[in-house]
């Protein structure tokens, strides 16, 4: 199955910001034994780079694995090197999306106006992120996607249970997820993955 098909009959993408690469491999762990098996790690994060290759190495095929905040062609040369299956950024960056399309990677850019959004899609993007969703609310999307059905919107940042029910109603292939599934800085522990292991279930019972 296509990377982008994945994403759409997953429904979320879990994103990781922030953890050091023993935590998010821990953190990745509680996911998988939930069935929550597409993830992405922010480059902003500490050591970003090594916790994809860990990732890949200890979860191989059991998850599909996404870089983040991917802006330059070297960083997106880097994370296809250590196998990741797809790419996202919080901006359009033709570049990027050129050089990923060459290599045949999907590259998600973030949008935020009906323009950047067309943009983008006509410069090849299969998908593009609306960020930051949560301002903008399940009624933006409604309202892009009326007059541009064929889109393919990923709305992310400020996704949470409380809504995302209501951004896939209206037409949104998936939606990206961070603290709402994974909360920032926190220890991570027994109670952090107990913590993790119900922000699943409750995600997964609202889009089921």
């Amino acid at each position: 199955m296509a990377v982008l098909e994945k994403i759409k009959e997953h429904r979320m993408i879990g994103i990781l910001r922030g953890y050091d690469t023993e935590d998010a491999v821990k953190i990745v762990g509680a996911l998988v034994q939930n069935d929550f098996r597409v993830i992405e790690v922010a480059l902003n994060s500490p050591n970003a780079k090594e916790t994809l290759k860990a990732l890949k190495e200890n979860f191989g095929n059991e998850i599909t694995l996404g870089a983040g905040t991917v802006l330059t062609v070297e960083d997106a040369q880097d994370c296809i090197d250590i196998g990741v299956e797809f790419l996202l950024a919080p901006v359009y960056g033709e570049a990027v999306l050129k050089f990923a399309n060459e290599q045949g990677v999907l590259y998600i850019p973030g949008c935020y106006t009906p323009t950047e959004i067309y943009d983008a899609h006509m410069a090849g993007a299969k998908m593009i992120k609306v960020f930051p969703a949560g301002q903008l609310g399940a009624s933006y999307i409604k309202d892009v996607l009326a007059p541009m059905n064929d889109l393919v919107l990923l709305p992310t940042g400020g996704v949470s249970a409380d809504n995302i029910n209501t951004f896939l109603e209206v037409g949104a292939a998936a939606v990206g997820i961070n603290s709402a599934l994974v909360p920032s800085n926190r220890k991570v522990d027994e109670a952090l993955e107990i913590e993790i292991s119900e922000r699943v279930k409750e995600l997964k019972g609202k889009v089921e």
